[in-house]
Parts: C-alpha cells; sequence; structure tokens
C-alpha cells in the first residue's frame, strides 16, 4: 500500500483515477455513490497516518497527506454534484461544484509548496470553472464590505498580523486560515467576482412569488423573505 516514504501513494493514485472515471453527467449514481464512499473510507486512513506525522513532528510528510486528502476532497465533491444534479438539488449541486473548486485550488498550491507537479490539479481546476460556466445557469454574486478590526490565526490562535503564519499555507498538516474576530460590517454589495461563490442571490420577487435562480421555478414567497432579494425584481 506504501512507496518511498512510508506514505501510501500507489493506493491514492488508484483511488483517485477510478473515482474520475466516474466524474461525468451519465455515469451510474450508484457507482458515484460507492466511489464517495471508497474516498471517504481512505481519507480516515490519510488522517490517521497523517497524525502519526505529526506526532513524530514530520511535517513534510503531513503536508504531502494534506495534499492527497485535498485531491480527494475535489473528486468526492465533485462526484457529489453530479449526483446532486441527477437528484434534481442544484442548489447543492452548486454548493458541491464550489467546495471540489475550493479543495483542487487548495491542493495544487500545497503541493506546489512541498514541491511536487501540480498540472493535474491546475487541468482539473480549468475543468471545474468550464462546468461552472456551462452546466449552471449565470450567477449573482454578494459580497461584504466591512473594516476588520481583529483575526485570529488558525494555526497558532494569536493575533494573525504579527504571528507570522501566512494564509493559504500548509504546516504540519493543517491549512491556515484566518478567524475574523472584530469586524465592522459597513455594506453588502453584488459582485461578479465574490471571495465566496456560496454568497449569491437565489431568488428575486416575479409575479408576486419568488424566482428561483437556479431552477427558474416560481416559488411561494416565505413571511420572512429576504429584504435583499426582495429588493430585486424581474425585468421585462
Amino acid at each position: 500500500m506504501s512507496d518511498a516514504g512510508g506514505l501510501p501513494v500507489d493506493e491514492f493514485q488508484r483511488i483517485v483515477e477510478e473515482a474520475q472515471t466516474l466524474t461525468f453527467l451519465p455515469r451510474a449514481t450508484e457507482l458515484q455513490i460507492d466511489a464517495r464512499l471508497q474516498i471517504d473510507n481512505f481519507l480516515a486512513v490519510l488522517a490517521a497516518r497523517k497524525a502519526e506525522c505529526v506526532n513524530a513532528l514530520d511535517e513534510a510528510g503531513a503536508n504531502a497527506l494534506l495534499a492527497m486528502e485535498l485531491s480527494l476532497e475535489t473528486v468526492s465533491a465533485e462526484l457529489a454534484m453530479w449526483i446532486e444534479l441527477k437528484q434534481d438539488a442544484p442548489e447543492a449541486g452548486w454548493n458541491s461544484l464550489v467546495s471540489a473548486q475550493n479543495s483542487c485550488e487548495a491542493a495544487a498550491a500545497v503541493r506546489r509548496q512541498i514541491g511536487v507537479d501540480a498540472t493535474g490539479l491546475e487541468n482539473l481546476l480549468q475543468k471545474l470553472l468550464i462546468i461552472e460556466r456551462f452546466v449552471f445557469p449565470p450567477q449573482m454574486f454578494a459580497s461584504i464590505g466591512g473594516t476588520v478590526d481583529r483575526r485570529d490565526c488558525s494555526i497558532c490562535g494569536g493575533n494573525y498580523e504579527a504571528c507570522g503564519h501566512i494564509k493559504g499555507r500548509a504546516y504540519m498538516g493543517q491549512l491556515c486560515h484566518t478567524l475574523i474576530v472584530v469586524a465592522d460590517l459597513k455594506e453588502v454589495s453584488m459582485v461578479t467576482n465574490p471571495a465566496d461563490k456560496r454568497c449569491r442571490l437565489t431568488h428575486f420577487s416575479a409575479q408576486g412569488k419568488m424566482r428561483n435562480k437556479m431552477t427558474w421555478r416560481l416559488e411561494d414567497r416565505p413571511d420572512h423573505a429576504s429584504p435583499t432579494i426582495d429588493a430585486i425584481s424581474e425585468q421585462d
């Protein structure tokens, strides 16, 4: 199961290649579900192996295993997207696509950081961006504007501005990200390139109901409809 360095690279390659043969809309749903279960099981193996690397202070091994985890999460999320689209759950499918894109981008960055070729992941990211453009309808995104007075580091827990860790880099098998602690919200704007593609306009007012931007169905207006959604009306 292992190759040089004790990392389960051969098994990783096998699982990834078999799963990727199923990342197409016509593939059998039950096979896609089974592939995701196999990925989940192997992710547990990788997590245990990464814990061993962390205990041994083997940062190179821990980061290599992180790259494998992120790659597997990418393929699993893409499989989830196709399954959800076939189950008439496009909202969930969109979220899975965004998860796949984010994991793919992170996996490529970690591979480059540890000196491993990331061409395959870069090509996969382009495929996922093409799916966004040609499988899903155009989306309208929202972005929050404001002032962040304090953000903490996920690696050390200290003030990110003073700790020395770099957002997006891997440290002992963990990606560095920031946690906003104190912020002053100023505005919410509609943008074309958001920080988070999950932050988007999902409905707008139409014919006394709410038009779902994904399915184009007219849905009953909930009593708690968002003012932001209500403020946008269907155009002629």
